[in-house]
C-alpha cells in the first residue's frame, strides 16, 4: 500500500560535490553559425565581435576560428569550415586544433518576423553539448541585447562545470576536557541523579510526562490515497511538459511556411506547458499531504473518503479532521 508513496519520496538524488576549481581561465574557441540563411553578414560580424568582448570582460580566454585555421593546410581549413557545427566529431575536431576548453558557437537567424539570437556550447573534448540559449523573435537593433542575455544564462553554467569552486572542509571541533572530581577521604560523596524527595517517584515513572500518549490513529490507513494521486499527477504533469519541450525543439529546428502554423505550434507548446507545471506542482503537493498523514502524531483523526463521478470526468477526494 506504501509502496508508490515511498517511491516518490526517493525520487530526490543528491548532487556530488565538484573537484577542486583551477586558477586558470577557461578557453573559448568562438566559431561561427553553420550557414546565415538570410542573415546579412555584417550583422554576424558585428555579433561575434560582440560575443567576444563580452566573453573577454567575463574573464574568459578567446581563441577565434580563423586564428586557428590560419595554421592549417588549405585542405584541413575547407574541411573544418565545410564541417557542421551540431555535429560532435566537427565540434571535437575543432576542439583539438585550438586546444580549448570549449566550442561556443554564436548563432544570428531569421525567425518568423525577426531574428532568433543566442550561443551554444560545447565541450572541446569530445563535441557533447553543455548548454545553450537563444532569445527567439528579436528585431535587428535588439540582436546584441539577446546574445547578452544569451551569456548570462550560459556563460555562469559552464563556470560551475569546469571550474567549479572548492568545498571547505568540515570545522574540527576540540575534544572535551575530562574533570577528575576530588573526593576527600571520610566524607560521603553525593550520588548522580535528580534532586528528588525520598519516597516521591519521578514524573515519567508515574506517566505523567509532557508528552501526549498517541494513539493508533485511523487516518494512516487513508495516506496511500493523496500519495498515488501525487504520483499519477506528477507522471502526468511529466509527459505534458516533455510534450511542450518537443514544440519547442519543433519552433527552433523546423522551418514552417506560414507564421500561422508556427504559431499553432508555439500555443500548444504553451498549453502542454501549463498543464505539466501545474500537474507536477499538485502531484508534489499531495505527496506531502500523504507523508503528513502517515507520519504526524495526531491523537484523533476522522476522514471520509468520496468519489465524483460526471459526464466529464471523476475524481476522488479525501476530507477530514485530526488534533
Amino acid at each position: 500500500m506504501l509502496i508508490p508513496f515511498l517511491a516518490a519520496l526517493t525520487l530526490v538524488v543528491a548532487q556530488a560535490p565538484a573537484p577542486a576549481s583551477s586558477a586558470k581561465p577557461v578557453t573559448v574557441l568562438l566559431a561561427p553559425t553553420d550557414a546565415a540563411r538570410g542573415t546579412p553578414r555584417y550583422l554576424i560580424g558585428i555579433a561575434q565581435e560582440h560575443v567576444a568582448e563580452q566573453l573577454k570582460a567575463r574573464g574568459l580566454e578567446v581563441i577565434r576560428v580563423e586564428d586557428v585555421t590560419r595554421t592549417l593546410t588549405k585542405k584541413q581549413r575547407t574541411a573544418m569550415m565545410r564541417c557542421k557545427r551540431t555535429q560532435p566529431a566537427c565540434i571535437a575536431s575543432l576542439g583539438a586544433a585550438a586546444k580549448t576548453d570549449v566550442v561556443m558557437v554564436t548563432e544570428v537567424l531569421p525567425y518568423l518576423n525577426g531574428y532568433k539570437a543566442g550561443v551554444r556550447v560545447y565541450t572541446a573534448q569530445d563535441g557533447a553539448p553543455l548548454t545553450e540559449h537563444s532569445v527567439p523573435e528579436v528585431k535587428k537593433d535588439q540582436v546584441m541585447d539577446a546574445l547578452t542575455r544569451s551569456l548570462d544564462e550560459v556563460v555562469p553554467i559552464t563556470m560551475r562545470v569546469l571550474r567549479p569552486e572548492p568545498v571547505a572542509p568540515p570545522p574540527v571541533t576540540p575534544p572535551v576536557a575530562q574533570v577528575t572530581p576530588q573526593v576527600t577521604p571520610g566524607e560521603k560523596q553525593p550520588l548522580p541523579g535528580p534532586d528528588l524527595t525520598p519516597g516521591v517517584q519521578p514524573p515519567t515513572d508515574l506517566g505523567l510526562s509532557d508528552t501526549p500518549k498517541v494513539e493508533t490513529p485511523g487516518r494512516r490507513k487513508w495516506a496511500w490515497v493523496p500519495a498515488a494521486g501525487g504520483v499519477v499527477l506528477a507522471g502526468v504533469g511529466t509527459v505534458f511538459y516533455v510534450q511542450s519541450r518537443g514544440k519547442l525543439s519543433d519552433l527552433n529546428n523546423n522551418e514552417f511556411p506560414t507564421l500561422a502554423e508556427a504559431e499553432k505550434v508555439r500555443d500548444s507548446g504553451k498549453r502542454s506547458q501549463t498543464i505539466g507545471v501545474v500537474g507536477i506542482g499538485v502531484g508534489a503537493a499531495a505527496i506531502a499531504a500523504g507523508a503528513l498523514m502517515y507520519f504526524l502524531p495526531v491523537k484523533q483523526t476522522n476522514v471520509q473518503p468520496s468519489v465524483t463521478l460526471t459526464p466529464q470526468g471523476g475524481g476522488l477526494s479525501f476530507a477530514g479532521t485530526w488534533q
